[in-house]
């Protein structure tokens, strides 16, 4: 079959194969082997898991941002500060992916140590979906917050009732341990959609909702005033607190600022009872009778995929945009591009 993009329709490719690409693209601007497996991984998840504005339309931005020299892929995170529960990293323009791996990681430790945690990322580049790093802490029986400035860059959000944007989409993130995965994971922009998730859809040529966006199609905050407060407590904790820019008038380098809070649950609580009465409210919560048409309550986290899932080679459809742009980085990259299935 030709790999030539069909204008109008998705198109098929093996997850597998997609994993393999990504990989051979993350080497060839210098990921370790290591990393690039890492980025490929979730760039794949996140696909398979319902999330197509943070899989593989990602890629071809990861490649050219490394290209430009913006981002540094074989870089590693440096501490600055440490004075035990609580650490100032430097992610050194790596990608995000990375740098927040890392600083999950090292909060997850020093929580089990300090019982609490806080560690701060500034300088890494756009690290995706938050929600692996908080299911990689719930797993060990920690509860996680993150926050994610951009830097004071990437202004696309407007103030309620505002004509010029003034913030990013400043994403939170939480994890919760349960009893087992999935675990309870809330992973959301405090803009009324991810910008990704905004982009996915124009390209896809889907109608864009006038609830999403407001005046020069800026993306508005969701719900209202409460989002809007909640994206101005990011820039102070993910921004300001890890020594990252701010938004503001001046031009900001693109990157992130990054504050992850790890707390350890078993020097609260035994780790079991917890899980245990976690899983009981979360039931509770559930067992409702729904509106006619109405789908049954789905608690947050249920829908990420099982390891099982993960590890079959699933069919994936991306659209004529996406499909375009990894043929583009292959030939740019002279790597073998993904078959079509």
């Amino acid at each position: 079959m030709s790999q030539s993009a069909n204008q109008n329709e998705s198109t098929a490719f093996s997850s597998q194969q997609l994993e393999e690409f990504t990989v051979c693209c993350m080497q060839a601007v210098g990921a370790s082997v290591e990393d690039a497996s890492y980025m490929a991984y979730h760039l794949v998840a996140s696909e398979i898991a319902g999330h197509p504005s943070h899989g593989l339309r990602r890629l071809p931005e990861y490649v050219g941002r490394a290209l430009e020299g913006k981002t540094n892929p074989s870089a590693k995170t440096s501490v600055e500060k440490d004075s035990g529960a609580l650490l100032a990293l430097n992610g050194n323009r790596a990608p995000g992916h990375f740098a927040l791996r890392d600083a999950t990681a090292l909060a997850v430790e020093r929580a089990k140590e300090y019982g609490i945690s806080a560690v701060t990322v500034r300088n890494s580049d756009f690290a995706g979906r938050f929600a692996p790093f908080c299911e990689q802490a719930a797993e060990a029986g920690v509860i996680t917050l993150i926050f994610g400035n951009n830097n004071g860059s990437l202004q696309s959000v407007l103030p309620p009732g505002g004509l010029q944007p003034r913030l990013s989409t400043n994403p939170i993130a939480a994890g919760v341990p349960r009893a087992q995965a999935p675990h309870m994971v809330l992973d959301f922009a405090t803009s009324a959609v991810a910008s990704g998730r905004l982009h996915y859809e124009k390209d896809s040529g889907a109608k864009v909702s006038e609830q999403w966006v407001g005046a020069g199609g800026h993306l508005k905050p969701f719900g209202g005033f409460k989002g809007f407060g909640l994206a101005l407590l990011v820039e102070a904790l993910g921004g300001a607190l890890s020594g990252s820019d701010t938004v503001s008038g001046r031009k900001s380098e693109e990157a992130q600022g990054t504050l992850i809070i790890a707390i350890d649950v078993a020097q609260l609580r035994d780790l079991n009872e917890y899980t245990a009465q976690v899983e009981e409210f979360i039931a509770y919560v559930k067992d409702t009778e729904m509106e006619a048409g109405q789908s049954a309550v789905r608690a947050p986290g249920e829908n990420a995929p099982s390891a099982e899932q993960l590890a079959a080679d699933n069919t994936i459809l991306l659209n004529p945009v996406t499909t375009a742009s990894l043929f583009q980085i292959a030939e740019q990259l002279k790597v073998d591009a993904p078959q079509v299935r």
